[in-house]
């Protein structure tokens, strides 16, 4: 039998001259008299017994990094066959969120119920990589291919017309966003789940048919009643029409099942229970089974490097002898220290500390003012937090100060912040929102302050029947232009604890920029250049 010997990671093999390394000098090492004797008659009058033994140690230690070469270089004499994954279980989101999805025939909105029906059928698959996009006029990624379905279920939660930069309902390029995602994903066999009240038009066929020529499925999940509904405006009315009638959004059923069939998928209209899911997604299971189920075949080297080691035991068994093994002891909680100090940043230690929740710690190895001032604030150190970000012209930063200046207590240079923040960044929506909020706190002439305090813990007890009166706030230590305001009360601090940590802000800024960079303007070039989708 011929053997066939392949190397999987040949370049180690140019490591190999460095097996000779414990030879150079050798010969002329033969102690300190050596340095002083000319060398002619050091031959004859150096004791030449020990010679022998520091040549054997060389060559142990010679054929010892050999040998860890050639198991780095992974010598294989054969092929194992192993079963391939074929990659088809990804499954992209694309959700409608036009104007038209507020619609109310399906209680209590069409997108209500859309985003209810893709939190389910993403638990229906309780393993796979999932990714989301959301679309209106253009289409936007929401999250790339992931297998991280809990992210896209709170990202599902914020997805609004009023977080679209566009208005309109182009299901091709949503079609060609979930495509993309697919292949970024490498994913062979994968689908897109398409959930819409519209059908897209010529398009959107061209889009599905390019689809399925790649190996994907289309499911189409229609997301209205065959009777329509009117769709609401930005004023608590309906839109209406030139001629100031109605404005109803009704499903195109056949286009929509045509749609699905190019895509080489199928479409159901959206029902009260998970029967229509379970008729997609199981149309996803036989597809990826491919009619059989066994996996892929193929074949890969079986590495036997790892055999070369097992003749590394001799010689580590003598190297007891001379008390190496005893020396590497000593050296491994040395080299424990490097692998976390030596060989890493303050920064890095810190993110380490701060993924681990231990943020005590993390405040104190951060270099990075930001990170360090995220640390304290997560400790309720508000005032600290504040006094790091103090002099940085981030907006990140400024953004932060204020709010932690807000959650100390001191509300005016808190407003202060927010007000020269968004003379800078007028479209920044959290800093506009947290503005408004804090204003109404300190509002005495309307009394909504006092009413905000009280609604939403009334249970608390108000700090003024207290002992001990009203507490002053720890001004920042240098900062002149902080006032010594006085602490909001207890309650006020829970209510502004309890605004949502809200991603929607963060949505819409990407977005925007997403839209802006794509170069299409509303006014300028049509989002639907071939008259198929509604401007609503």
């Amino acid at each position: 039998m011929e053997l066939d010997l392949h190397w999987i990671r040949p370049l180690w093999l140019l490591a190999l001259p460095l097996a000779a390394l414990p030879w150079l000098g050798g010969r002329r090492a033969r102690g300190p008299w050596a340095k002083v004797l000319d060398p002619a008659l050091a031959t004859f009058l150096i004791e030449r017994r020990r010679t022998g033994a520091g040549s054997n140690w060389r060559l142990i230690c010679s054929l010892a990094l050999a040998l860890c070469l050639l198991a780095l270089a992974g010598p294989a004499y054969r092929q194992v066959a192993v079963t391939a994954d074929r990659g088809g279980d990804a499954l992209v989101a694309v959700l409608d969120v036009s104007r038209s999805m507020l619609a109310a025939d399906l209680t209590p909105s069409r997108l209500d119920r859309a985003r209810l029906k893709i939190k389910e059928g993403l638990r229906m698959r309780a393993a796979g990589q999932n990714g989301l996009v959301a679309f209106s006029g253009h289409a936007f990624t929401v999250a790339p291919v992931t297998t991280d379905a809990a992210t896209l279920v709170n990202l599902l939660d914020v997805l609004a017309p009023d977080v679209m930069p566009s208005r309109g309902s182009d299901v091709a390029a949503a079609l060609v966003r979930g495509h993309r995602l697919l292949n970024q994903a490498d994913a062979r066999e994968g689908t897109v789940l398409l959930v819409t009240d519209g059908s897209g038009g010529r398009r959107a066929v061209d889009a599905a048919r390019a689809l399925r020529a790649d190996g994907h499925m289309l499911l189409v999940l229609g997301a209205a009643t065959s009777e329509g509904a009117p769709v609401p405006d930005m004023r608590g009315g309906f839109l209406r029409d030139d001629w100031a009638g109605l404005v109803v959004s009704r499903p195109d059923e056949d286009e929509m099942l045509r749609l699905a069939r190019e895509g080489g998928g199928g479409y159901r209209r959206m029902t009260a229970d998970n029967g229509d899911l379970r008729d997609l997604l199981s149309r996803v299971r036989s597809a990826g089974a491919g009619g059989s189920d066994e996996g892929l075949q193929a074949t890969r080297w079986r590495d036997e490097g790892p055999l070369l080691l097992l003749f590394l035991l001799p010689l580590a068994a003598l190297a007891f002898r001379r008390g190496w093994i005893l020396a590497l002891a000593f050296a491994m909680p040395l080299g424990g220290y490097a692998a976390d100090g030596w060989f890493t940043t303050s920064d890095q230690q810190g993110m380490r500390a701060f993924s681990n929740s231990d943020f005590a710690r993390a405040a104190e190895l951060f270099d990075d003012p930001e990170w360090q001032a995220a640390a304290l604030h997560r400790q309720g150190r508000f005032i600290e937090s504040a006094q790091v970000l103090r002099g940085l012209n981030a907006v990140s930063a400024r953004y932060n100060r204020a709010t932690a200046l807000a959650l100390a207590g001191n509300i005016e240079s808190a407003i202060r912040l927010y007000e020269e923040l968004l003379l800078d960044q007028p479209d920044h929506a959290d800093a506009r929102h947290n503005l408004e909020v804090l204003k109404q706190l300190v509002d005495p002439a309307a009394g909504v302050g006092e009413q905000a305090a009280q609604t939403p813990a009334e249970a608390l007890e108000d700090p003024a029947d207290q002992d001990g009166g009203e507490q002053e706030a720890m001004p920042l230590a240098g900062d002149e232009e902080l006032p010594e305001g006085e602490l909001l009360p207890e309650s006020s601090q829970s209510w502004l604890l309890q605004v949502p940590d809200d991603p929607g802000g963060l949505l819409r800024r990407k977005f925007l920029r997403q839209y802006r960079a794509e170069g299409v303007d509303q006014d300028g070039n049509p989002l639907w250049p071939g008259g198929e989708a509604e401007p609503w």
